[in-house]
This record gives C-alpha cells, sequence and structure tokens, in this order.
C-alpha cells in the first residue's frame, strides 16, 4: 500500500531526527565515560587511594599524645621517652615529615604585682 507523498516526506525527517539524536547521545556517553576513566585512573592519587601512608618513624619508646588535621596536613604530638615531646607536621599527600618542632619546657617568670 503506497504512502501519501507529505506522509513519506515528514517519515524521512523522523528518521533523520533519530539518527542525529542517537549520535549526538553516543558522543555524550563516551564524553562522560572518558571522563570517570581519566578521573579514576590519575597516577598520582593511586599511591594513597587506600588512605595508607608509610610507617612514620617516631622513635623507640615514644608515643603519639595528640592529633589535629588540616586539609593535607597533619600535626601529631609525640611524648619521647625522655619526657620531652615533638610536634610533628605530615604531609599526607607525600606521607613525609614536613617539619619536626621539638618542644621545651622554658620557666615562666613570675607576673608582676599589680597595684604597688
Amino acid at each position: 500500500m503506497p504512502h501519501d507523498p507529505a506522509f513519506e516526506k515528514v517519515r524521512r525527517k523522523m528518521v533523520r531526527l533519530l539518527g542525529v539524536s542517537i549520535a549526538v547521545l553516543f558522543v555524550g556517553l563516551i564524553a562522560v565515560l572518558s571522563a570517570v576513566v581519566y578521573r579514576t585512573s590519575d597516577a598520582k592519587d593511586d599511591a594513597r587511594a587506600g588512605g595508607t601512608l608509610p610507617p612514620l618513624a617516631i622513635g623507640a619508646g615514644a608515643r603519639i599524645t595528640s592529633s589535629a588535621l588540616d586539609g593535607d596536613q597533619a600535626l601529631l604530638t609525640v611524648e619521647r621517652t625522655d619526657g620531652g615531646q615533638d610536634l610533628l607536621l605530615l604531609d599526607l599527600r607525600s606521607g613525609t615529615v614536613a617539619a619536626r618542632y621539638p618542644v621545651q619546657a622554658t620557666p615562666v617568670a613570675a607576673p608582676a604585682p599589680i597595684g604597688n
């Protein structure tokens, strides 16, 4: 049964529109998948993906008494075996000690009397 020429023209336009729509969706899907693969295969973050750092040497008998986090840095208070303390600033991206600050007790001067 032959179709009306006007109907056939509309049908061809709809088939062309369907082909263009499928092509655009396919290109979008490829773009999203490649962005996901790019983000997940970043080699720099693979070393820390599990959230683990290499072992940190704080000294035999020393213990960590407190910690604080700020972005990609951590500050650890370490009590040494001799009773002194160290502050360790860690770079969490590289897993290295960025700085070590020994804490020394110094005598505090008595406050001056007020008034007389």
